[in-house]
C-alpha cells in the first residue's frame, strides 16, 4: 500500500471544484475518532464525502456506497464532541471555496457562517492529510482563531505547532521543493547527478514521489533523464492523466500502466483502492483480535481439560475398593473378627493386603469398601459429565478458530466475534447468503461454508431423514444430503461424495485421513446458546 500524496489531492481537487462551489452541508457524521462523513449536496446531487485522518491510511473522497461497506462503517448512536462542534457552525453553511496550498496535502474548505447577530464570517475546514500528524481544522479565517481540532496538540507533543480552540491556526512548515515547470533540463541535471536519482528528485521537487517515478520509468521503459524529464513537465500540467490501480490493489497511479486497472476519475480511483486496503487492514485486525480471543479461551479450557482428566485418573483407582469387597465376602468363613487387616489371594491369584478396622465385622467392613466405591462411582460419573462438557466447549472454540481463519468477509467475523463475547443473540429468522449445494446423482448436497450458512443449513434446509454430515472432533462444514424418498437407502458413492466434500471444508482438509461422522438431520440437536453448535448420536464413521 502506498501513501495519498499531494499530486492525487491536488487532482482531485480540480476535478471536483465545480462541485463543491456553492454546495451545501446537509449532515455530518463522525464514525470514530479518524474519520468523518459531510453529505454534501449540489446542483440536485448529494454526495457523500468521506474523511479519513488514520495514519494508516489517511485519504479523502466522494465515497460509493459498495465502499462504505468496504470500509464497514458504523455510526455512534451518540456524536463526539468534535462531531458536534461541526454541526453548531458548518451544518447547511454553505461552501465558498475550496483550495489546496501548493505542494501540500492540506485540503481547505471555505464556508459562509452567519453569527448571532447574522454577521457573516468565512470559516475554514483544513484537512491536513500528514502520516501521524494527520488532523481536520476548524478556524475563524477571518481572526485566524482555532474553533476546535479533531485532535489537540500540546506543547508537549510538538514544539513547532500546538493545536487547540482559542489558539491561532498555523500553517505546518511549508515544503521547500521546486515547481518542475519552472526549471531547465541542465538545472534538473544538477539536482539529481549522482546515485539515487529517485530519492533526490522527490526531496526536490513537488508533487512528484518516488512511486512515481518508479511508475513514469516503468512506463517509458527508459531511465534517459532528458526523456523522463520531458514527460514530468507534461505530467505536471494535469493535461493527461489516466487513473489507475495494479492488479492486487497495492499501488494506484495517474498513468496508464499495462495490465493495470483504468478508472473514470481520480476519484473513483482513491475510494476504490483505499476502501480495498481499509477492508484488508480491518478484516485481518479483526481476525487476528478473535484469533487471540479463541486461543486464550482454548489454552483455559485445556487446562481445566487437564485437571479434569487427571481427577477421573485417580477416580478410576476406586475399581479396587469393589474388588476388596468382593474378597472380603468370598473369604468371610475363615477371617477372624478384630483383625487390623488380613494376607488375601485375589481372583487371579496374586496376593493383596486388605486394611481392616477391627471394630467391625466382615461383612461391615466389605460394606465400607463397597460404599466408597459407590462414592468414587458417582464422583467418576459427574467427572465424566464434566469433561465432556469441557471437550464440547474446546470443539466448539475449535469451529469458531476454523471459521475466523477462514473467513473472508469482514461481516462473518463480526458475528463470531458477538459470538464468542455473548454480545448477541443469532436468530434463526435472520437473513442469510444463498448456500451453494451440488446436484450429484439426483441428490442434493448442500455445505455451509461459515456459521451462519450451517446454522441456516440446520434449521431451514434440512428434514428429520435428511443425512447431516461433520469431521469427527473437528471443526468444519455441516454437510447435508437430501432425502426425498424416505424409503430409499442413500448409494454408497453418495455417501461417499458428501464426505469429501465434508473433509475439503474442514480444518482436516490437508490429512491423509480423515474421520467423518454422519446421522440423519433427526437425531442432531441444536444448542439454544450457540449458533450451529450440535450435539449427535446414532452416528455412522466412514474414513476419507
Amino acid at each position: 500500500m502506498i501513501n495519498f500524496d499531494s499530486l492525487i489531492l491536488k487532482l482531485f481537487e480540480r476535478e471536483n471544484a465545480d462541485f463543491f462551489i456553492g454546495a451545501k452541508i446537509q449532515k455530518i457524521q463522525q464514525p470514530n475518532r479518524n474519520e468523518l462523513i459531510f453529505f454534501i449536496r449540489n446542483n440536485k446531487e448529494q454526495r457523500k464525502f468521506y474523511i479519513n485522518f488514520n495514519p494508516n491510511y489517511y485519504h479523502l473522497c466522494f465515497m460509493s456506497n459498495d465502499n462504505e461497506k468496504k470500509r464497514n462503517i458504523s455510526i455512534p448512536k451518540t456524536a463526539p464532541m468534535f462531531c458536534m462542534l461541526l454541526r453548531k457552525y458548518i451544518l447547511n453553511a454553505r461552501i465558498v471555496k475550496i483550495c489546496v496550498p501548493k505542494f501540500e496535502r492540506i485540503f481547505e474548505i471555505y464556508f459562509e457562517y452567519y453569527d448571532e447577530l447574522n454577521e457573516k464570517t468565512i470559516l475554514c475546514l483544513a484537512i491536513e492529510l500528514m502520516g501521524k500528524h494527520s488532523n481536520v481544522i476548524l478556524y475563524n479565517y477571518d481572526t485566524n482563531v482555532i474553533i476546535g481540532c479533531a485532535h489537540n496538540v500540546s506543547s508537549q507533543k510538538s514544539r513547532e505547532r500546538e493545536l487547540a480552540g482559542m489558539l491561532p491556526y498555523v500553517y505546518p512548515p511549508k515544503q521547500k521543493k521546486k515547481d518542475i515547470l519552472n526549471v531547465s533540463f541542465e538545472s534538473f541535471e544538477n539536482d539529481t547527478s549522482g546515485n539515487d536519482f529517485e530519492q533526490k528528485i522527490s526531496k526536490k521537487y513537488g508533487y512528484i514521489t518516488q512511486i512515481l517515478i518508479k511508475q513514469v520509468i516503468e512506463k517509458l521503459n527508459t531511465d534517459n533523464h532528458l526523456i523522463i524529464f520531458k514527460f514530468l513537465k507534461k505530467l505536471m500540467t494535469f493535461s493527461d492523466f489516466t487513473p489507475s490501480i495494479n492488479k492486487n490493489f497495492s499501488e494506484f497511479s495517474v498513468l496508464n500502466l499495462e495490465n493495470w486497472q483504468l478508472f473514470n476519475n481520480v476519484n473513483e480511483m482513491i475510494d476504490a483502492y483505499f476502501a480495498y486496503n481499509q477492508m484488508i487492514f480491518i478484516k485481518e485486525n479483526l481476525r487476528l483480535k478473535i484469533t487471540r480471543l479463541i486461543e486464550a479461551q482454548l489454552k483455559k479450557l485445556n487446562t481445566l481439560k487437564e485437571k479434569q482428566q487427571a481427577q477421573i485418573d485417580k477416580i478410576k483407582n476406586g475399581e479396587i475398593y469393589k474388588q476388596k469387597a468382593d474378597i472380603l465376602m468370598a473369604n468371610s468363613y475363615f477371617i477372624k473378627a478384630g483383625q487390623k487387616g488380613v494376607n488375601l489371594k485375589d481372583f487371579s491369584g496374586e496376593d493383596i493386603f486388605i486394611a481392616l478396622d477391627e471394630n467391625l465385622s466382615v461383612t461391615e467392613n466389605a460394606n465400607k469398601y463397597y460404599a466408597l466405591y459407590k462414592k468414587m462411582k458417582s464422583s467418576n460419573e459427574h467427572a465424566t459429565f464434566l469433561i465432556k462438557e469441557t471437550l464440547s466447549q474446546i470443539l466448539y472454540c475449535e469451529e469458531n478458530l476454523y471459521y475466523a481463519q477462514s473467513a473472508s468477509d469482514i461481516g462473518e467475523l463480526i458475528e463470531i466475534e458477538k459470538e464468542m463475547t455473548s454480545e448477541s443473540k443469532t436468530s434463526n429468522n435472520e437473513t442469510t447468503e444463498k448456500v451453494d449445494f451440488i446436484d450429484y446423482e439426483g441428490y442434493k448436497i448442500y455445505a455451509g461454508k461459515n456459521k451462519k450458512q450451517n446454522d441456516y443449513i440446520l434449521s431451514k434446509i434440512a428434514r428429520s431423514e435428511d443425512l447431516w454430515f461433520h469431521p469427527l472432533n473437528a471443526a468444519g462444514a455441516h454437510v447435508l444430503i437430501k432425502v426425498n424418498n424416505k424409503s430409499a437407502q442413500v448409494p454408497n458413492r453418495v455417501l461417499l461424495k458428501a464426505a469429501q466434500i465434508t473433509k475439503e471444508f474442514s480444518s482436516q482438509k490437508n490429512n491423509s485421513k480423515t474421520a467423518i461422522i454422519y446421522t440423519k438431520r433427526k437425531y442432531v440437536a441444536k444448542s439454544n446458546k450457540k449458533m450451529a453448535f450440535v450435539t449427535y448420536k446414532n452416528e455412522t464413521e466412514i474414513i476419507v
